[in-house]
């Protein structure tokens, strides 16, 4: 698969390449510019739109004037026949055609004259341009392009010049990013972009706009905006899906979902059930991926055949969106969401496994585990957000309410066996678990702003200000049965039937608060070199109480005792201050319609506190301790904006933070049962400081195609004073762990990714890399011994994905994780890698029918034990039938060659473990689904 994968990819670099060079051979392309003027007025025209087109009308690329009236298009074919037409607000539509014959030196056209419009005379609108400047807004006339009558927003994104829309979903206009997707400038359904692109009708749609907007995380800078603007009368309709199927091995599926809006509100109601583990932990995964033009090579709500155990799970739902204010804006918007979910899931799992450490040099103990379980659940949710922005003031205000009951039953056989090859003990338990957690979760931000304060006698510089609380209630009910054998030591068998009966409530809050721009308040407007204050304070509230009630079965009564040790109750106390000062300095440059560049400095130096107290029935449990520390943060943003070019950003930032130690670390209760663990107390137990440095890096292409995105972040940090564990092992594998301080404590994290596409006539090429690596060098103990434990982890992927129009997409991809963990003092060492290349098509024989398949070739292996293979194949016909392609015929094969395994390997500190679990395998599946659409009212009957 590798040759496969590696073959492919080469294939299309050296087309692209040979396409490209065509492209850039200066004896097949040219170019032309020119500059506009209105006379009557003497002056250039800035920011008027020019729309270059083929003969055929068929529109090519598109610019805005600059601010001298300029503009310039590069890389066109010669020997064909091509027009330019100019639209300005107020002015006549200008026409001109030209022909390239010479690539050497571009055509200019030189000053081309556009007339005012006579407002006087009654004017016919001949035609309507594609491309128009309205203020800030660049606008696309959906009208412009033709297309199929079932056509979608998708459809017409991949028709407009310099917008490209990517296979994951992403779009980006010249090369950046769109941040949001608006509908009439609101936030369509939770805002994914897929519900308005792969839902909403062409016809439906009168405008594509597309402007900035300030980023509010960061004044400096703004994110790019698309809003569709439906035609009147569009704006009410609705849209959903209804399936069902039925498959072998009793295999079945339903899932259905309705969406209604209208200028003010929008609704929707959702439901599914299903057997093959797709399982949705939230509406928008279920609604995203059930869309009318939803068919490709990435859909993620389908059978996860890497998903741990056999799921069947029962999904229901509504969300609701209502908008005070029918036409938002950024100053002026008033929305109320809220939205209900609820799961009942039944999960089977089964775990075989077997876990290698190192106790020494030379000993090893083999640690042999396989347990099964059963986790019936049910898990509801009710979120609300209200937003409201008027003038200078922000508020937000978010709840979630939620509610987790269910029932666990797990059974599990352990054996230790040491380097001898010897069965030392054996731990087997059966547990059931009740169980019941609810809980609360609200938060409120509120802002001030001076923006639109103008008035020179107001000297406030604004207010940050945000409140978050968290209540939590825990109940459990569970029992424990435990037999422990010694095949070294009789005397040490012991046999346990345990009930617990556990409640656990917390209360979370916290208070942030912050006073920018204090120049103002103290100085007034003087300028003082371009510096400026900021004061702002951090409060945390953590209140936890806990109470177990522990009881032992007494054999001779055969009745159910109390356990004087482990019934305990006891209560936390937590009180974190973190007060601060920010000293920042900004420095600019800037050519306008040029380039526009930003340094900003951020100093900020903080002081934490804390107040930690500890009570229990347990007096040496009873602890209180004071912790204070200072926490200086520094941080250095550059921008850099070379309009119709690149933006890029960089970002250098050091911090400090604390840890300090919980009760469980300090003074635990050990639970005897788990005679394999057993955690001791370190009443010694300093906080952790961990200072960190980290660097960030953002390019991304302006240009109209052949864009080059990447980026990537580093940061590495030394934590002094860290816990970690002292870890004494016996010849049956029974743990006893202290947690312990020890300093050369170290890590260094980094992730990036590459994104590269070439747009190639009716091809395009997405090429994606993406990798990761995380280095660790850990301090522990183990049985007496100081050891660092250095451990190296990276995983990473290529993928090439080829799209031809609507027609066909495949996309390969190779990807791998890999680990390697090392013992300084014990001279071993661990590696492993988990590798998968796959294939994945999807091919439009008809508008009507459609054959998609991706097949998965995984490979596991360590350097103990054998590679293991195997591979995951599926493949999906798909006919679309009705007038509006508005019912689908589906019929699936998972799994064809029944080789699915979900391969159990990873390595941690002074061992690593190799296993299986149970996964979906191989099934057929039949399904019809219908997709009801309507945009606008009907018309009326005369």
């Amino acid at each position: 698969m590798y040759r496969l994968f590696y073959a492919l990819t080469l294939i299309c670099a050296l087309n692209v390449y040979n396409s490209n060079a065509q492209q850039i051979n200066p004896t097949h392309i040219g170019s032309v510019k020119g500059i506009l003027r209105d006379t009557v007025h003497n002056y250039t025209l800035k920011s008027a739109t020019v729309s270059l087109f083929k003969g055929d009308s068929t529109l090519i690329s598109y610019q805005l004037s600059n601010n001298y009236g300029e503009f310039n298009f590069k890389n066109l074919p010669l020997n064909v026949k091509m027009h330019i037409e100019v639209s300005y607000v107020a002015h006549e539509l200008y026409r001109k055609e030209f022909i390239l014959t010479d690539g050497k030196l571009p055509l200019d056209l030189k000053t081309l004259i556009i007339k005012p419009r006579d407002i006087t005379l009654k004017e016919v609108e001949i035609k309507i341009p594609p491309i128009s400047m309205n203020g800030d807004t660049l606008e696309f006339n959906a009208a412009a392009f033709k297309l199929d009558s079932n056509a979608v927003v998708e459809d017409l994104l991949r028709k407009i010049p310099n917008v490209t829309l990517w296979g994951d979903g992403q779009i980006t206009v010249n090369g950046r990013e769109v941040k949001s997707l608006l509908v009439n400038g609101k936030q369509f359904f939770g805002g994914d972009f897929k519900m308005a692109t792969q839902n909403i009708a062409k016809n439906a749609v009168d405008k594509v706009q597309v402007y900035a907007t300030r980023n509010e995380s960061n004044p400096l800078d703004s994110t790019l905006t698309v809003n569709l603007k439906l035609k009147k009368g569009k704006d009410i309709g609705h849209f959903g899906k209804i399936g069902g199927g039925a498959g072998t091995s009793e295999k079945y599926e339903f899932d259905g979902n309705v969406n209604m809006f209208s200028p003010k509100m929008q609704l929707g109601l959702i439901g599914a059930s299903n057997n093959i583990n797709k399982v949705a932990n939230n509406i928008r995964t279920l609604t995203s991926n059930s869309t009318f033009k939803g068919v490709g090579t990435n859909i993620d709500y389908q059978s996860d055949f890497r998903q741990i155990g056999l799921n069947q799970s029962n999904i229901g739902g509504a969300t609701f969106t209502y908008n005070f204010i029918v036409k938002p804006e950024w100053d002026k918007k008033s929305t109320f969401n809220a939205d209900y979910f609820i799961k009942n899931n039944n999960l089977e799992s089964l775990n075989d496994s077997e876990t290698t450490t190192s106790i020494n040099s030379s000993g090893k103990i083999l640690d042999r585990n396989k347990r099964t379980g059963n986790t019936i659940s049910t898990n509801q949710n009710f979120n609300t957000r209200f937003e409201l922005s008027k003038k200078n003031h922000r508020l937000n205000i978010n709840q979630t309410m939620f509610s987790n009951n269910g029932t666990t039953q797990n059974k599990a056989q352990q054996s230790a066996i040491n380097s001898q090859d010897l069965l030392t003990s054996t731990n087997n338990t059966v547990g059931q678990n009740n169980y019941l957690n609810k809980g609360l979760n609200l938060a409120v931000y509120y802002n001030l702003s001076p923006n639109y304060i103008t008035q020179r006698k107001h000297r406030f510089g604004g207010l940050n200000a945000s409140y978050n609380l968290s209540i939590n209630d825990n109940q459990s009910d569970r029992s424990n049965l435990t037999s422990f054998r010694s095949y070294t030591d009789a005397n040490s068998n012991r046999d346990y039937d345990r009930k617990y009966d556990s409640q656990n409530n917390s209360v979370n809050q916290s208070l942030n608060l912050s006073l920018p721009n204090l120049k103002s308040l103290f100085f007034g407007y003087k300028n003082l070199g371009g510096f400026d204050l900021a004061l702002n304070n951090s409060l945390r509230l953590n209140e936890n109480s806990n109470r177990e009630l522990v009881e032992d079965l007494n054999n001779s009564t055969h009745s159910y005792v109390r356990n004087s040790y482990l019934t305990n109750q006891t209560h936390v106390n937590l009180i974190e201050e973190t007060p601060g000062i920010t000293l920042s300095k900004s420095f600019y440059k800037s050519l306008s319609n040029r380039y526009n560049k930003s340094l900003n400095i951020v100093v900020s130096a903080k002081q934490n506190l804390i107040f930690q107290e500890h009570t229990s029935e347990k007096s040496f449990q009873n602890i209180k301790r004071n912790y204070s520390r200072f926490t200086p943060e520094v941080n250095i943003n550059f921008n850099d904006n070379q309009y119709g070019e690149y933006y890029r950003n960089a970002s250098l930032t050091y911090n400090t933070s604390i840890d300090v130690p919980s009760l469980t670390q300090l003074a635990p209760l050990n639970d005897s049962t788990n005679l394999y663990y057993l955690q001791k107390g370190n009443l010694k137990l300093k906080e952790a400081v961990d200072r960190t440095i980290s660097l960030n890096f953002d390019h991304g292409d302006q240009t109209s195609k052949n864009i080059l995105n990447y980026s990537f972040n580093i940061s590495g940090g030394l934590i002094d004073n860290a816990f970690t564990d002292s870890v004494y092992i016996d010849n049956q594998n029974r743990r006893t762990v202290y947690s312990v301080n020890a300093n050369g404590s170290k890590y260094l994290n980094g992730n990036g990714n590459l994104r590269k596409t070439l747009n190639l006539k009716t091809l395009q090429l997405q090429i994606d890399l993406n990798g990761g690596l995380n280095l660790t060098k850990t301090p522990t103990y183990l049985n007496g011994a100081f050891s660092f434990s250095n451990s190296f982890n990276t995983n990473g992927s290529l993928s090439a994905n080829i799209t031809y129009k609507d027609k066909f997409a495949t996309e390969a991809k190779q990807s791998f994780e890999t680990y390697k963990s090392k013992q300084e003092a014990f001279n071993t060492q661990y590696n492993g890698i988990n590798m998968a290349s796959s294939l994945s098509t999807s091919y439009n024989i008809t508008k009507k029918f459609t054959l998609s398949s991706n097949i998965t070739f995984n490979t596991s292996q360590s350097n103990s034990a054998k590679q293991i293979n195997y591979t995951i194949w599926n493949a999906n016909a798909i006919y679309r039938f009705l007038k509006g392609n508005n019912a689908e015929f589906k019929f699936s094969a998972l799994d064809i060659l029944h080789q699915n395994t979900n391969i159990i390997n990873y390595g941690s500190g002074n061992g690593f473990t190799l296993g299986t679990q149970n996964v979906l395998q191989q099934y057929f599946i039949t399904s019809l689904s219908y997709y009801p659409r309507k945009f606008g009212k009907d018309a009326r009957k005369k």
